[in-house]
């Protein structure tokens, strides 16, 4: 396998660079796109992203969905809380195989448990390499 493409982007690359509130599911928020060029088939799309959050009030967890061109190709739950284990860096990987063409693949995060006041303050980034 070969590299053939790679793109990155960050929104913050510390703690405590964003201060977003996390909604209740099924309403989410948008917090990384990152755009990859496919140029052929077969290939690869290897998704990595970091996501610094912070429980505030209670526990519970979060989903982080990623998607493809507005389709959802992936979810991903992580627990929570806001006592000993008020910090998490999440680290998500995924992979793709998608059709030839420019794809805008955004990564979003939305909580599961009412009772959970949870926001993303960061590092938060996403990348896409394209193998083939």
């Amino acid at each position: 396998m070969a590299i053939v493409t790679y793109n990155a982007t960050s929104v913050t690359p510390i703690t405590g660079g964003v201060q977003i509130p996390i909604p209740q599911t099924p309403q989410g928020v948008g917090l990384v796109t990152v755009i990859a060029s496919v140029p052929s088939i077969p290939n690869t799309v290897e998704l990595k992203a970091s996501v610094g959050i912070q429980g505030n009030t209670g526990t519970g967890s979060v989903l982080f969905r990623l998607f493809r061109d507005g389709q959802e190709i992936y979810y991903s739950r992580q627990g929570i809380e806001s006592g000993e284990e008020q910090f998490a860096l999440v680290g998500i990987q995924a992979l793709d195989n998608a059709a030839p063409g420019q794809h805008a693949y955004t990564l979003s995060v939305e909580k599961v448990d009412a009772g959970l006041t949870v926001s993303v303050i960061g590092p938060v980034n996403l990348s896409a390499t394209v193998f083939s």
